[in-house]
């Protein structure tokens, strides 16, 4: 069986080298133009391979109202889930999976970045959001964001992420349920949930309601002196996906 092996990678290697003999001497006997406009093709053909199962944009808000559409990539999207969970690496799932629906599902991004703000498609536009309009996520205020009056817990409430976090990791974290989710290590469960605002059912203290952006600036301001880093750790996840290219976390192998 070994011999076998040995010959197959033997026969391998002889064969690349002949192609790439064979390339050498077609790109010899073809002018400039043709090598020219046969790497055009070949570009042309790895980029149509590349955005072959790929979405139209949908023709109103992608945040909002949502993407039926998405249900094809639910599946996959929970498997590796559960490989970063596994781990316990709630920040590296969330950067990847972010990267994945905005950079590597739609034929162009739901959510681009220019000069200091994001720019959010709704149908026909795309309209601009600092990060803290987005996602209340404030760099220079760091450690626990707490709402210091009436109008931050309005904004707080109004963040199109949490309409992002039922409409497109909700399905998600449904689907890891069904995979065994409630078995993970506990801050992976904790920092998955917390995203998902209400739906998440997450139990911060005792004794009070669950974890939900409605429960009440008091309650929550109380909730977050519990949860508040590995909030804004989740913040600084979804922000590092949405924002670079390309994506700075390897999946774990299965």
């Amino acid at each position: 069986m070994q011999e076998i092996v040995a010959t197959l990678e033997n026969l391998c290697d002889r064969t690349s080298s002949l192609e790439a003999v064979v390339q050498k001497l077609v790109s010899q006997t073809m002018t400039k133009e043709e090598r020219n406009a046969l790497r055009r093709q070949y570009y042309r053909q790895a980029r149509d391979a590349e955005l072959k199962d790929r979405l139209v944009l949908p023709d109103r808000h992608v945040l909002t109202a949502g993407d039926d559409r998405l249900e094809k990539f639910h599946g996959a999207w929970a498997e590796v889930g559960m490989r970063f969970g596994k781990l316990d690496q709630p920040e590296h799932f969330l950067t990847w999976f972010v990267h994945e629906w905005n950079c590597c599902t739609y034929l162009k991004k739901p959510i681009t970045f220019s000069g200091s703000s994001f720019r959010v498609w709704l149908g026909h536009l795309r309209h601009p959001f600092g990060a803290g309009d987005l996602m209340h996520y404030y760099q220079k205020r760091g450690g626990c964001p707490q709402l210091r009056s009436e109008a931050e817990y309005q904004d707080f409430q109004g963040r199109p992420w949490w309409d992002w976090g039922y409409k497109v990791l909700f399905p998600v974290f449904s689907e890891m349920r069904e995979l065994g989710f409630d078995t993970l290590p506990a801050r992976f469960q904790r920092c998955v949930r917390i995203l998902l605002g209400g739906f998440g059912d997450l139990e911060v203290l005792s004794g009070m309601e669950p974890w939900d952006p409605n429960a009440g600036r008091h309650n929550i301001n109380k909730m977050l002196c519990r949860i508040g880093a590995d909030y804004v750790s989740m913040l600084r996840a979804c922000f590092i996906g949405l924002k670079v290219s390309p994506c700075p976390v390897q999946v774990p192998p299965t």
